[in-house]
């Protein structure tokens, strides 16, 4: 076949050509450090950096969301070793509380004024626990409020005008039997009364309220049974003769009777009726509270509650509707591998209890309702008919009486620290159990950060393996490209200089 000056022409500018595009692709890979430039240079090779690529991001993901979750978990630790755990050198805010309530339960070696300096510092512990610990924030959202981050377990400002219906569920437990008071004259010796008492959270509570015509299917106000009996709520204040002394039947047709005293916040049943609580199992009570203060529990955090709206319409009607809030369901949960989720929030109502709160803040209220008697007043008592005392029989008399009415309040405080004793313990053994699950979450959550840290090295590698060139292979694979192609210049070079004088002239 005869080859002409053409065909040899044409065929080195080919290999000139693919020397060149194999010497290019060889410095685009060092340039990049990529062996593809895009999807048709290898398909297998760009799947599987598609696929690596997506696994490596969903990794980066999950490890972004556990960081969050850790950070929110820690903010509650925080918080949880405060009221709990403490330190060393410095005891937790509940084994401060416990320590106080068993000097304020040692019988005859407190006196009255002494029992309110205990109380006075149990004011302040009161306040760190519900007014700091369980108002902790986690980037401007409340750590213990369920998905309503928005609002603080316990109010920071008044809410004037607004009215919610609550829920509360108690079980027998729940039932103290302390000694109250009650004072017929300012100058008669208080008369303690051994009572069952069933403490609210809130004072001022309304037992007749009217839920009819509120749309949006409002629960319906009073107090039942666990096992549905319905009771008769009898609504008087503390000072009343028979405040606490509830008779077992009351209403039309008789029920069975509870006193709610809407100054202490308190609900007073007989022995009786006491029994019926404790048989049934608990109680449910409903009840409407508005003009919520700041310092008290937050409805919509702590309870099933349903606010009331009141509109009015372009003619001057006024509509009332119920928005409900709920605290099921509120577990915030973080996606920490596909499918697999990690509850990162304790509620305020598991860690520390509307229970607690009312515990605390009516023991308060009962050392504030211990007022001694004036003095002035009772020397005037009996100076006047018919005792007509004068000298030492009447500095005797009103001393006589001013340490018997001390005595009788000391001992019914001593009472009440006794009693809280025991719920005290409930209620941080409450708060241990949310403590301890806050901890096991946090041991799984660091356990998961240890495996997405090491699945992404090993999917950065897998995919800088399947992707990045190898640099010294490739070096030398340039630099024997680039020989190929300059030893196929200077080829050409030499083949085209001949032409047919060159033979003649040989």
């Amino acid at each position: 076949m005869r080859v002409t000056n053409h065909m040899i022409f044409g065929n080195s500018m080919n290999n000139i050509w693919r020397n060149a595009r194999h010497l290019n692709n060889l410095v685009t890979q060092i340039e990049t450090g990529k062996k593809i430039q895009r999807p048709s240079d290898d398909p297998l090779i760009a799947a599987r950096a598609l696929r690596y690529r997506t696994i490596l991001s969903e990794t980066e993901q999950f490890l972004r969301n556990s960081q969050q979750g850790m950070a929110w978990m820690e903010v509650s630790e925080a918080a949880f070793n405060s009221i709990l755990t403490g330190s060393a050198t410095t005891p937790s805010l509940m084994q401060r509380i416990y320590t106080r309530l068993v000097e304020g339960a040692q019988t005859g070696t407190q006196t009255l004024d002494e029992h309110r300096a205990i109380v006075a510092e149990l004011r302040q512990y009161f306040d760190q626990m519900f007014g700091v610990d369980m108002n902790q924030t986690y980037l401007g959202r409340y750590v213990f409020s369920g998905f309503h981050t928005d609002q603080s377990p316990v109010l920071k400002e008044d809410w004037p005008g607004r009215s919610f219906i609550i829920t509360q569920d108690f079980d027998a437990g729940v039932i103290e039997r302390a000694k109250a008071f009650h004072r017929e004259t300012p100058t008669s010796m208080p008369e303690d009364i051994w009572a069952n008492i069933i403490k609210l959270p809130f004072t001022n509570a309304n037992f007749d309220f009217d839920t009819a015509g509120i749309t949006g299917n409002p629960p319906q106000i009073g107090i039942v049974l666990a096992d549905g009996t319905e009771l008769f709520v009898y609504t008087t204040d503390s000072t009343a003769e028979n405040a606490y002394r509830p008779d077992d039947a009351g209403g039309t047709p008789p029920l069975p009777m509870i006193h709610h005293l809407r100054d202490t916040g308190e609900l007073i049943v007989s022995d009786a009726v006491r029994d019926l609580i404790i048989g049934a199992g608990g109680l449910r009570v409903v009840y409407e509270k508005s003009d919520i203060r700041a310092g008290e529990l937050n409805p919509i955090v702590y309870f099933e509650s349903a606010e009331i709206i009141s509109t009015t319409d372009d003619t001057g009607a006024v509509s009332q509707n119920a928005v409900h809030f709920s605290t099921r369901g509120q577990n915030i949960q973080l996606e920490i591998s596909p499918m697999a989720y990690i509850t990162i929030n304790t509620h305020a109502r598991d860690a520390l209890t509307a229970d607690l709160f009312a515990d605390l803040r009516r023991l308060f209220d009962f050392a504030d309702s211990l007022i001694a008697s004036d003095p002035a007043v009772i020397r005037e008592y009996f100076a006047a008919p018919p005792h007509n005392k004068t000298g030492d029989d009447l500095d005797n008399a009103v001393a006589r009486f001013l340490s018997d009415e001390n005595a009788a309040f000391s001992g019914a405080m001593h009472i009440r620290f006794d009693n809280m004793l025991e719920s005290i313990q409930a209620h941080k053994a409450a708060a241990q159990r949310q403590h301890s699950q806050l901890g096991a979450r946090m041991s799984r959550l660091e356990m998961i950060q240890i495996r997405l840290d090491e699945d992404e090295v090993a999917y950065t590698d897998l995919m800088s393996d399947n992707e990045d060139v190898d640099m010294a292979a490739t070096i030398m694979r340039k630099s024997g490209a680039e020989a190929a192609f300059s030893h196929a210049l200077r080829s050409i070079a030499m083949t085209t200089q001949l032409s047919l004088a060159d033979f003649i002239n040989r």
